[in-house]
């Protein structure tokens, strides 16, 4: 489309689209705006200058609009990652960032270790104290997890008492005692919730994987280590 305004002959002047694409690309919306002004110092028909100036209000409140929505994707996605009620980041967060790992995984040729972690006896938790008791655990549990990860290591909560810590480049001998660790670090201080003192455990499987690794299958695999390492600690239930 070309943009056409009312010369001083009464002819028709226009500007080529070509031109203006060509100063949104390169020089952005600010050096437009200067470039017309000084294209009209050199033409100051008024009918000009009210016609770009109501272009350029209109340009401009479009740019801002453009600003508020991308701000608000923004704001939107961060929320559509994040756990409400522990701030970690959620499955959906997690699935992202284990297809970016593997991708790694296979192009560094250097794998790494999940660890699928679950609550001991969060279930009697809530039947005894009710679910106010076992919000405030699992937010526990969430700010004792953020510590224990490294800077390259991903923690993110699945769903209910089910959270993952993914350490990338970590051998299952490394990966190891640092559950251990944390277990440990949990176990050793209760929680208190009004007068009760509620002890908080938790059971972990750990799965390495490299880059033929499958996402889904990587999981269920530290899911069933972990559910195998809590049947040794507890004693039996009902299937999960």
């Amino acid at each position: 489309m070309t943009l056409a305004m009312p010369a001083n002959d009464g002819q028709p002047s226009s500007w080529p689209i070509s031109a203006q694409e060509t100063a949104f690309r390169q020089e952005g919306f600010a050096s437009l705006v200067l470039r017309l002004r000084l294209a009209l110092r050199r033409d100051p028909d008024p009918r000009k200058q009210t016609l770009v100036e109501q272009i350029l209000t209109a340009a401009a409140e479009s740019e801002q609009k453009l600003a508020d929505q991308a701000g608000r994707i923004a704001e939107l996605e961060a929320l559509s990652g994040t756990d409400d009620l522990t701030g970690l980041p959620n499955r959906r967060a997690f699935e992202s960032f284990m297809t970016r790992e593997l991708a790694r995984a296979r192009r560094e040729q250097e794998g790494g270790c999940l660890a699928f972690i679950d609550l001991d006896r969060f279930k009697s938790i809530n039947d005894r104290h009710g679910h106010a008791a076992g919000d405030a655990v699992l937010c526990q549990v969430a700010l004792r997890l953020r510590p224990a990860a490294r800077a390259s290591d991903f923690v993110a909560r699945l769903h209910g008492d089910e959270f993952v810590l993914v350490m990338p480049g970590a051998l299952p001998e490394q990966a190891e005692p640092r559950l251990a660790a944390l277990a440990e670090r949990i176990e050793r201080q209760p929680l208190r919730f009004g007068d009760a003192a509620l002890p908080v455990g938790i059971s972990y499987g750990i799965a390495p994987y490299d880059g033929t690794s499958d996402p889904a299958a990587l999981l269920r695999a530290s899911d069933r280590a972990m559910y195998q390492r809590k049947q040794t600690k507890l004693p039996p239930s009902p299937a999960r």
